[in-house]
């Protein structure tokens, strides 16, 4: 199995694809991206697969609701004693589909962790009702897996839990260099959920420093706690004497969306009613103010066609339990296409999804003597980042060495598979909205570089051979799993 190169006719300009501009970046509500779905469907269709959709369609549509922020109306104060400081968009972040009109005290809940199964409550002893709660919005503390957190314990689903009114974040130390960008207040101003999701209080995330502001009274700054965060050390509640207004004024309307979803039948009768599904996200980014668009040569475009082409070999020597292709909207967005797939309208059984492979970013290389630091994370030519496996199934995990030891030979690193991970990527991309259903996944995934979200994430960057690799891996394991003659062992 091969990934195909760009013909020499396929490029143009600073050696971008054409193709990528006029569908505007593949923004998962802009008309470009029905253009990309419908492409990807006459692809499935063509390999053989089946529609998996309603009354056989490729497509898995959904509604959204997009709130849009006036920022000229956006406005937040803080309080403590007699001085008083105002703060305009920008010094903080929309977060939330929601509108916002709070003026309460404000409370710092740490991690904003309220666990009783892992005998963590950051709420104990604080009373929250009717308050504003500022909380981390990253990390966990030691003896906290936060893999095995619901969304009712953690964050806004546990701040909602205990009656607060609005929650502020700190900023994550993966947010603090975007945050100084315009492109990030630009897709701030918009944020989507799916209609069919229940609403949250509001929520807005604080630049660095609006958040040393609010931490100055109790004596700590955002990069000390980063720090403690990281050692997984306690952040106890404290009250903070302060209170915050909050105003958001939002536009909002319905629009709906797609997943692209087809069906390849197993050929085994008593074990094609399992499936391995294996999925990346077609969506990236919105053109920015400046009109400048975001290409995703990478993110995803290199996870979609290592797909489409596991899809076609799939096709060509079916295995004994069916297979599902899924290529997601709205991962950008929030994981929202896997999230409606997951938890509200499977389009086939999750209980009898055996696996989900899931390929995101499989296609930059870090250059020999690149001492870049924004850099630093991104995978050689020979390595690639493995995620999940042995944290969902030791099985799995032995299966997907023994398959590279194998054929490919590539080398894993496994810094990322760790939930408790600063850059918390085991939760950033569609296998988590699986994987937390207790579906066992691998997330193949080369690291973030200076051209992570940036328009300059082209396809002339791309390392093709790199990418065929981890292809021909995908393919290689996820076929041994759907010829098992056992289901695979969970942890």
């Amino acid at each position: 199995m091969t990934v195909r190169r760009p013909g020499p006719g396929s490029v143009r300009g600073r050696h971008t694809c054409p193709d990528c501009e006029e569908l505007g970046g593949r923004y998962t509500l802009s008309p470009g991206f029905a253009i990309a779905a419908r492409y990807l469907a006459t692809r499935l269709q063509s390999y053989g697969y089946a529609g998996a959709g309603k009354d056989g369609s490729y497509f898995q549509s959904f509604d959204l609701i997009n709130a849009r922020v006036l920022p000229d109306t956006a406005a937040m104060t803080l309080s403590g004693g007699a001085e008083t400081k105002t703060y305009k968009y920008g010094d903080f972040f929309n977060s939330a589909s929601v509108a916002a009109d709070v003026n309460a005290s404000v409370v710092f809940a740490g991690y904003g962790i309220s666990s009783k199964k892992q005998d963590h409550d950051d709420y104990a002893g604080l009373d929250v009702k009717g308050k504003i709660v500022l909380i981390m919005g990253s990390g966990t503390p030691t003896g906290v897996d936060p893999s095995l957190l619901g969304d009712e314990e953690e964050t806004v689903g546990a701040a909602m839990a205990h009656g607060a009114v609005a929650v502020l974040y700190l900023p994550r130390q993966y947010d603090l260099g975007a945050m100084k960008r315009d492109s990030y207040r630009d897709r701030s101003l918009e944020t989507v959920r799916l209609a069919v999701a229940t609403s949250k209080i509001p929520a807005v995330r604080l630049k660095e420093d609006t958040a040393n502001d609010f931490l100055r009274s109790l004596g700590l700054k955002v990069k000390d706690l980063h720090a403690t965060a990281k050692e997984g050390k306690p952040i106890g509640p404290k009250a903070t004497g302060l209170k915050a207004s909050l105003k958001l004024a939002v536009e909002t309307k319905i629009e709906s969306s797609q997943n692209v979803v087809g069906w390849l039948p197993g050929t085994d009768k008593s074990l094609r009613e399992e499936y391995v599904s294996i999925s990346a996200h077609y969506d990236h980014l919105r053109a920015n103010s400046k009109g400048e668009y975001y290409p995703g040569a990478d993110d995803d475009g290199s996870g979609t066609v290592a797909v489409l082409n596991i899809a076609r070999s799939m096709a060509m020597d079916p295995p004994k339990r069916s297979v599902l292709i899924l290529f997601h909207a709205g991962e950008e967005l929030g994981l929202l296409g896997s999230e409606y797939n997951a938890d509200f309208a499977p389009v086939r059984p999750l209980e009898k999804m055996v696996a989900n492979f899931n390929i995101d970013m499989v296609g930059r290389s870090k250059h020999a003597g690149d001492l870049n630091p924004r850099n630093s994370q991104m995978t050689s030519a020979d390595t690639i980042y493995v995620i999940g496996a042995d944290r969902t199934s030791k099985e799995l995990h032995k299966l997907n060495e023994q398959t590279n030891q194998d054929f490919e030979k590539i080398r894993f690193d496994y810094l990322l598979n760790n939930p408790s991970h600063p850059d918390q990527i085991f939760f950033r991309s569609d296998h988590w909205n699986y994987g937390k259903h207790g579906v066992p996944f691998i997330f193949y995934f080369d690291g973030v570089g200076e051209d992570y979200h940036q328009p300059s994430d082209t396809e002339d960057k791309i390392d093709y051979d790199k990418l065929t690799r981890v292809a021909r891996l995908v393919f290689q394991v996820s076929w041994r799993v759907a010829n098992l003659d056992h289901r695979l062992s969970v942890n």
